[in-house]
């Protein structure tokens, strides 16, 4: 019940954002999913004995999805940053040279893995049609999670990668696929007029295989971490991070496709 009350609230409030907000209100929404999420990451990564550096790792997060909104010579500021920023963190915080590069190491995935995966919403927002598409992609992914999970809890009997995650299946994981197909077809004959069928059914067979890879990298970061969740501020779901794993990878890949096959 957790899970529908909170769904029920949150996702008419992302659709709001997403179709009728303004480009920097939703850069804001952004950069607060993102921000939390990086948060959530190291408090998880702090189990593991190595801190991270998560205030300068939420700056530059912040920094790098400003480069994704104000356009390639900000990214290119970015990047001559982030090794300087990080370098000189450890210098004025560290004093253990035998560990010096695993607070790095960390900062710098958890920066690229949240915000410069998520970076791509904003590349997506701005495209013609952009907020279609983000609905378009939001939809794909919550259908084939719920049909996934609901597969998964009554049919699932083969384990797909019970080292990382024990309770996901392989008629889960198939569920889920022909979830997001499904999904795709209603939404193009619903109200998606941004692509043909084909390439509605394509970009969604591609997100529905990539996403649950997303979902497997962040169990993979939670099961070193002996964490269950990556957060509790979403009541039912856990985290934040929990919440758009599949999102991270899905986004990156749905714009590939975009730009590689519909892009002009």
């Amino acid at each position: 019940m957790k899970r529908v009350i909170s769904g029920a609230i949150g996702i008419p409030i992302v659709l709001g954002i997403v179709l009728y907000g303004s480009p920097l209100l939703f850069f804001g929404f952004v950069a607060a999913i993102v921000l939390l999420a990086s948060h959530e990451y190291f408090a998880m990564t702090s189990n593991t004995g190595v801190e991270g550096f998560p205030i300068e790792g939420g700056v530059l997060s912040f920094l790098l999805l400003l480069g994704f909104y104000l356009g390639t010579q900000f990214l290119l500021l970015f990047a001559a940053l982030l090794p300087i920023i990080l370098f000189a963190t450890w210098f004025f915080r560290e004093n253990n040279v035998k560990v010096a590069l695993d607070p790095i190491a960390y900062t710098v995935l958890g920066v690229f893995y949240i915000a410069g995966l998520g970076g791509y919403f904003l590349l997506i927002r701005n495209l013609e049609g952009g907020s279609q598409m983000i609905v378009f992609l939001l939809l794909l992914i919550w259908a084939g999670d719920t049909v996934a999970y609901y597969v998964g809890q009554n049919l699932g009997k083969h384990k797909l990668m019970p080292v990382v995650s024990p309770n996901k299946t392989v008629e889960g994981a198939i569920a889920n696929v022909l979830g997001t197909l499904l999904a795709a077809l209603i939404i193009k004959l619903w109200f998606f007029q941004e692509f043909s069928l084909t390439h509605c059914l394509i970009a969604a067979f591609i997100c529905g295989i990539v996403g649950q890879f997303g979902d497997f990298s962040e169990s993979l970061i939670k099961r070193n971490c002996r964490v269950k969740d990556s957060g509790s501020l979403i009541p039912g779901h856990g985290g934040f991070l929990d919440r758009i794993d599949s999102l991270l990878f899905a986004g990156p890949a749905f714009y590939c496709y975009y730009q590689l096959f519909l892009g002009t």
